[in-house]
């Protein structure tokens, strides 16, 4: 309550906006103190918090990014995590859509991307019409890293959403190793808010298929979303999507598809 106190009195100088700030970060939990700081920083009117070198902690690009949620049976659902490509596409991971009580893939009528989403609000919604996903692509158990790298879909809305979509980029793996990436999902565990991770790592392998390696932890609930970092047109673009965690104790922990895998299909897609 003291912080709220302070907060709504207009900071007379900068050491004692610096001191709110600290008091922001000591007395909140650990997963929630950078949401504090943005409040804070928004009474006292200062810059807002970038998570990753111009990506925002509110607003676009992560309004964009929201639930996929699918019905699996009689009261049953499975969720993923979308972004938003097209005014009528969202990438996510394959294996996102397949139902495995039934052996079967979801139904388009099934799937509903639900974007911004966050504690029973959200930005715009829609079901899905149709998807397309990698004819190579099969579900194994455990996923196998040349079934990991074809582990794309796109999906298409049956209604347009006004939300500004994310580029995809496709690059080469020369050009994909980089830090500073930012990644976004719902946790299966903390599934009405999206977990944001920032200041990871990205490493492309080509053996024993062509993936990237990158440091944001995984939890289930989290397949499909989207690793951004900012492009050289100044904006945040896709450069991969996560799909698993690494078993290997000298990897990064998370596996992501990359862009140039699925690039082509989205441009495609779009095009339509």
């Amino acid at each position: 309550m003291a912080l709220i106190c302070h907060a709504a009195r207009p900071a007379r100088s900068w050491k004692k906006r610096i001191c709110l700030l600290r008091q922001a970060k000591l007395h909140l939990p650990f997963h929630w103190w950078r949401l504090y700081v943005f409040a804070v920083a928004a009474l006292l009117h200062l810059p807002s918090p970038a998570l990753s070198e111009g990506i925002k902690l509110t607003g676009w690009p992560l309004t964009s990014v929201g639930r996929v949620n699918v019905i699996t049976g009689a009261g049953r659902r499975s969720q993923c995590t979308g972004t938003l490509v097209g005014s009528r596409h969202v990438l996510t991971a394959a294996h996102c859509l397949f139902n495995t009580a039934r052996g079967t893939w979801a139904h388009p009528t099934s799937i509903h991307f639900v974007a911004g989403y966050a504690k029973g609000e959200f930005k715009a919604h829609s079901l899905a019409a149709s998807y397309v996903k990698s004819e190579e692509f099969e579900v194994t158990t455990p996923l196998q890293p040349a079934m990991a790298s074809r582990d794309w879909a796109i999906i298409e809305l049956a209604e347009p959403i006004d939300l500004k979509p994310i580029r995809v980029q496709s690059v080469n793996e020369g050009d994909v190793a980089s830090s500073g990436i930012v990644r976004a999902g719902y946790r299966g565990d903390r599934a009405h808010v999206l977990t944001v991770q920032q200041d990871c790592s990205v490493r492309p392998v080509s053996t024993p298929a062509a993936l990237l390696l990158h440091t944001c932890s995984s939890v289930s609930g989290e397949s499909g979303s989207a690793l951004l970092r900012v492009g050289r047109r100044g904006e945040p673009e896709i450069v991969g999507i996560l799909v698993a965690s690494s078993k290997h104790e000298s990897a990064p922990p998370s596996l992501a598809v990359p862009s140039s895998t699925f690039a082509d299909a989205v441009k495609t897609a779009l095009s339509r």
